[in-house]
């Protein structure tokens, strides 16, 4: 708000950035209706679902009527190579094992010439040197601040305010699920209880052994160790441990004598060697990340020249993703040449 509570009014330095919007569950639709309520300069001109059919129009697309409802008139979508659109936006399904079919959406985008914003871990996960010196070798850009903890700023963060400084090492909450659990468990409420009610809100999906059995955690943490400190890991070189009932335990008996368990990951260097874990782990009360409770998220990074930095998130929903994805898009918009 500007003074006296107005309405600041943005200015956009481009207009008619021309989208293909690959997936439209819950992010894809909520990045569509960002998109009316900011005005922000993109015309999304390629849609596709997962089963309501996909569209294609050069001049634009109606997403007030999309958002109504509308069945799409193609049931199949051409090549991303042929698509009217300067950006490819990626938020199909996680596959975790092989970042498919995101991974290959991407790669036709980028060959194509398009620059690619996603939220799909699985393609940065594993591929992620791969796609970067892609994006390099066609003067593209790959963003891809969702694919982490909602719109925690981190690979923004590291561009804008640690650009000469070392990462020594990362530590994080950066499951939003795991969190919730633990932090029900240490007031006492079922370990099952705890997990519907995350389903119940969209944040855990159906089948939760995704976060659990910390496959995405491991993933995330790949992310950070890759981009951030130089490594080269895949995620089953991440270190897992379950939260299950044990955890839980722990948890309850953590708060019952003044501390918290937490879902970590821990990405440190060793012998000129980034090793990376995740699993539950006690906290004291004068950990930065000790107040980081239920759904929030949080990471910790240690730096040799702005010492230690932490970030938090707090209770995020599926806004907070979709707007990670149009920070991505701004930044992108500002490369491009005006019409």
């Amino acid at each position: 708000m500007g003074p006296r509570g107005t309405p600041i009014k943005y200015k956009f330095s481009v207009t008619g950035v021309r989208l293909a919007l690959y997936g439209f569950g819950n992010v894809g639709r909520a990045l569509a209706r960002m998109l009316l309520a900011t005005r922000a300069p993109f015309n999304v001109t390629a849609l596709t679902t997962k089963s309501h059919g996909a569209v294609v129009d050069a001049n634009g697309i109606d997403l007030d009527t999309i958002l109504a409802g509308t069945d799409l008139p193609l049931r199949a979508l051409p090549p991303v190579a042929v698509l009217p659109a300067d950006v490819l936006v990626e938020v199909t399904p996680l596959d975790p094992l092989t970042g498919e079919p995101a991974l290959g959406h991407i790669r036709d985008a980028l060959r194509a010439g398009m620059h690619v914003v996603t939220a799909n871990k699985g393609p940065i996960a594993r591929a992620y040197r791969e796609l970067d010196g892609l994006a390099t070798k066609h003067d593209r850009m790959v963003r891809f601040e969702a694919t982490l903890a909602d719109c925690l700023p981190v690979f923004t963060l590291r561009r804008s305010a640690l650009p000469l400084a070392k990462i020594s090492a990362i530590r994080g909450i950066v499951s939003s699920t795991n969190n919730h659990i633990l932090s029900a468990a240490a007031a006492g409420i079922p370990f099952e209880d705890a997990l519907a009610d995350a389903q119940r809100l969209g944040i855990a999906e159906a089948d939760p052994r995704n976060d659990l059995e910390g496959h995405d955690a491991a993933a995330k943490a790949t992310i950070l160790a890759n981009v951030l400190m130089d490594a080269d890991l895949v995620p089953e070189d991440v270190s897992r441990e379950p939260i299950d009932e044990r955890a839980a335990t722990a948890a309850r008996a953590a708060a019952e004598n003044g501390g918290r368990v937490r879902p970590l990951i821990e990405i440190t260097r060793r012998d000129g060697k980034v090793v990376a874990s995740f699993g539950p782990r006690r906290l004291s009360p004068m950990d930065p990340l000790f107040a980081v409770d239920d759904f929030s998220m949080g990471l910790v990074f240690e730096t040799d020249l702005a010492g230690r930095v932490v970030v938090q998130l707090h209770d995020p929903h599926v806004d907070q993703v979709a707007y990670a994805i149009l920070t991505d898009l701004l930044e992108i918009s500002g490369t491009m040449p005006r019409p």
